[in-house]
């Protein structure tokens, strides 16, 4: 359970990585890949500080071990995913033929926008820090 909000996270990813008709199938292999690796190295990482520092008190080397893996993975799961988005706003934009498909596309990128920041602060919360 305690790694809910990854597999959620994750999820996203793939669904947004496999409804883009723009990617192709041996990329969209490529991302699936990417993103399982580092989810396996992240949370190998992650257990291994925990027991190596998890103890009562807990000490502040685990708070500053744990915040600084955290930051770092955050650029290796969000970067990417930010790239794939662009990607595939890009190409809807230019492949729309009317202003009308291009305003609708360009009101999308609010909420999207939105969504991903929250993705991010929730995966940021894995290093929170008291």
């Amino acid at each position: 359970m305690e790694y809910m909000a990854l597999w959620f996270i994750l999820g996203i990813i793939f669904s947004i990585t496999l409804a883009a008709k723009q990617i192709k199938p041996w990329l969209k292999f490529v991302i699936f890949g990417y993103y399982l690796v580092l989810s396996y190295l992240f949370i190998s990482r992650k257990e291994q500080i925990y027991s190596e520092y998890h103890r009562v008190p807990v000490p502040e080397q685990f708070w500053e071990t744990n915040s600084d893996w955290v930051g770092l993975m955050l650029g290796f799961y969000f970067v990417p995913f930010l790239l794939i988005l662009l990607f595939i706003y890009f190409w809807l934009f230019r492949n729309a033929n009317s202003v009308k498909k291009r305003f609708f596309i360009s009101l999308t990128i609010v909420p999207a926008a939105i969504v991903y920041l929250c993705l991010l602060f929730v995966f940021s919360m894995y290093g929170y820090r008291p």
